[in-house]
């Protein structure tokens, strides 16, 4: 019995050793100041590189302008929606040419047609399927949510953290200028992309719940993120990608979704020790906003290193 708990010292001790010390974004300062001309936020966090530090300021009409945070889906909502939108179609219905029930059965909608004529209840049946998916999408897109299938093939709902991107990207000009300041050349892409990494590395994570059984309830927006200076995996990927695409709108990147994780995946000419993912033949350099971790472009975690190498993720373009 000690010579095997000398052996787990010693491989314990080994494992220590091989495995390399990765340093952790700290935010040492988080300053938020309203003024006539917007929102001044300040932020200073520690780095493998020293203090950091980044100054910018948003317009309220930016501010104003990004989405905010969609409530949790809730799928009883999401039911009485269509049921409404069923109704006000089946009042539209002549009783003498057809009978329409819609009734809440084991957690979705059933809805009966009957009348004296075949066709005319089939074509009253294939309308109000119809009618079922407009409602259904157009409750999703109201509450920017979108379905989503996962790693394991099962189907749920998501926040559709691409609208959120596209939309917020637009508002973020003010960040963008204020990093393209604090690097050497404001052009190269890995340059600014290290350092926003390692902003939003710093911003305090705020724990995700599962993507599926939560909801989406620990979800922020950018504009959330940011005046609440803190933020799950999936938002600050969302953040990132928003300021990715506003810096360069010709980017192209995959928003990759890990078990309970979530990172990025961005077209650029890979080194050769890039952790990266091929997408219709094509590269992207997987990186990690979440943090607290300090991981470049091109580095990430080595629980999204063995997810990666299990296939245990899917992607979606922005």
């Amino acid at each position: 019995m000690r010579y095997l708990f000398r052996n787990l010292i010693n491989i314990a001790l080994i494992v220590m050793f091989i495995t390399p010390f990765r340093a952790h974004s700290e935010q040492e300062h988080f300053f938020k100041n309203s003024s006539t001309l917007g929102i001044e936020f300040n932020y200073q966090w520690q780095s493998e590189d020293g203090i950091r530090e980044l100054k910018f300021l948003l317009a309220h009409t930016d501010i104003d302008q990004l989405p905010t945070s969609a409530p949790a889906y809730n799928p009883l909502l999401a039911q009485n929606y269509i049921r409404r939108n069923l109704l006000e179609y089946a009042k539209t219905i002549d009783p003498k040419i057809a009978n329409i029930l819609i009734k809440r059965s084991a957690g979705s909608l059933n809805i009966q047609v009957s009348g004296k004529y075949p066709d005319q209840v089939n074509e009253i049946t294939a309308t109000l399927d119809k009618k079922h998916e407009e409602a259904e999408a157009d409750y999703l897109a109201k509450n920017y949510y979108v379905p989503f299938k996962n790693q394991m093939g099962r189907l749920a709902i998501k926040q559709d953290h691409r609208r959120y991107a596209e939309e917020s990207s637009n508002h973020l000009s003010g960040i963008v200028l204020a990093i393209k300041e604090q690097i050497n050349n404001p052009n190269n892409a890995r340059e600014f992309i290290n350092f926003t990494l390692n902003w939003l590395q710093a911003i305090p994570y705020d724990t995700l719940k599962n993507r599926i059984s939560s909801n989406g309830s620990g979800f922020a927006a950018p504009q959330q993120l940011l005046l609440n200076n803190k933020g799950d995996c999936d938002s600050k990927s969302t953040l990132f990608l928003a300021l990715l695409k506003s810096y360069n709108p010709k980017l192209s990147a995959q928003m990759v979704f890990l078990p309970n994780h979530a990172l990025v995946g961005i077209n650029l000419n890979p080194n050769e020790t890039d952790a990266k993912i091929i997408r219709n033949y094509l590269s992207y350099i997987l990186a990690e906003p979440t943090g607290a971790a300090q991981y470049k472009l091109g580095e990430i975690a080595p629980s999204s290193h063995m997810a990666i190498r299990n296939h245990q993720f899917t992607t979606e373009l922005f």
